[in-house]
């Protein structure tokens, strides 16, 4: 175990229950902000209209014949390969 993961399971050890959710909600939100650091544009989802465009977008792709439906594996698998 490195120091760092040490000092921080000791100081964890000392929080108060009712500050525990707290911080593990913002344990959350570091992971997500790292993630989306490091995720292709076009896997962000932003708010319902960026939601709402990219799923037209995709649409219409298939809809011409430029990509095709996945099944919800296929499409898994596709994220997971990028």
């Amino acid at each position: 175990m490195t120091e760092a993961k040490k000092e921080l399971y000791d100081i964890i050890d000392l929080i108060p229950d009712s500050v525990a959710k707290e911080l593990l909600n913002y344990a959350d939100y570091l992971t997500l902000k790292y993630i989306e650091k490091t995720m292709p544009e076009k896997l962000i989802i932003k708010d319902n209209e960026d939601l709402k465009r990219k799923l037209s977008e995709r649409i219409g792709k298939i809809e011409s014949g430029k990509a095709k439906l996945l099944t919800i594996d296929e499409a898994f698998d596709e994220i997971d390969s990028l």
